[in-house]
């Protein structure tokens, strides 16, 4: 699996791809290179882990707020290299939930 195909996995697929990696190399039955070829998987696989977590962890710091009423302000989730600086800020209003 390349590294195209791991930014295709999810969360769950990864972390078990990750699981596999790391009990391979802790059995030690593995030549050098295999073990440096596995190596390298699981540091792709890891990156993979901790950027959908990162986006999940931004995803949900977006929707707990709460305005001066204690009301849930929510607001679209939107990928840091989605943003444009076109973008218009949103009033308290507009994101309040009734």
């Amino acid at each position: 699996m390349n590294s195209p195909d791991i930014e295709k996995l999810s969360f769950e697929e990864a972390l078990s791809a990750l699981e596999e990696t790391v009990e391979a190399l802790e059995h030690g039955q593995l030549s050098l290179e295999q073990a440096m070829a596995h190596y390298e998987r699981g540091v792709a696989l890891l990156r993979r882990c901790h950027q959908l977590l990162e986006r999940a962890e931004r995803r949900v710091m977006e929707l707990t707020g709460v305005n001066a009423s204690g009301e849930a302000v929510l607001r679209p989730f939107v990928l840091p290299e989605e943003e444009t600086s076109a973008s218009a800020p949103q009033t308290s209003e507009d994101n309040a939930v009734s």
